[in-house]
């Protein structure tokens, strides 16, 4: 026959092993949620990437996809990187709503490593949160979304092919 203490310490080992098992089965859970929240919210994305891959090479003929960029200013585009049957870089921007879409040779322009540096010399800013190709009044431009020393927003249109400032919104 056990004695008290020996009982008492059974029921404290198994008291302890639910706490594990229950500690365990919350973090589970709370991972399972986490991916599923992170997983629901990046589909329209993952969409939105995957249909403009399927037109671009439909229409530009893409090969190899790379780089996608969302741009939404008075319109959505959707651009992908990659390369033609020439194995020449190109940039496919296809807008949400249909319509032309347009593609571009990257060597007649700027990249985004090319603006990236241009914004980060002439802006100094705290923190560049994105960058993006799209079309503003008919023209290519490259759009750079930065935070300023003062921590404020801004944005900076910048012409695909020449480099020159089409647009400065600033402290917002």
């Amino acid at each position: 026959m056990q004695s008290r203490r020996e009982v008492v310490q059974a029921q404290n080992r198994g008291s302890a092993l639910k706490r594990i098992r229950n500690i365990l089965l919350t973090i589970l859970v709370l991972v399972l949620i986490g991916w599923i929240t992170f997983a629901v919210s990046n589909q329209p994305r993952q969409s939105a990437k995957n249909q403009a891959i399927k037109i671009a090479k439909r229409y530009a003929h893409l090969q190899d996809p790379q780089n996608f960029y969302i741009y939404n200013r008075e319109s959505t585009y959707y651009t992908v990187t990659g390369k033609n049957p020439s194995g020449q870089k190109i940039l496919v921007i296809v807008p949400q709503k249909g319509g032309v879409v347009r593609v571009v040779k990257q060597s007649a322009g700027l990249s985004a490593q090319d603006v990236t540096n241009m914004t980060k010399n002439k802006r100094n800013p705290s923190k560049i949160m994105k960058v993006a190709l799209g079309v503003f009044n008919n023209k290519t431009v490259w759009e750079v979304t930065y935070r300023n020393q003062q921590g404020r927003l801004c944005y900076d249109l910048i012409n695909f092919k020449n480099g020159k400032y089409v647009q400065q919104i600033n402290n917002l």
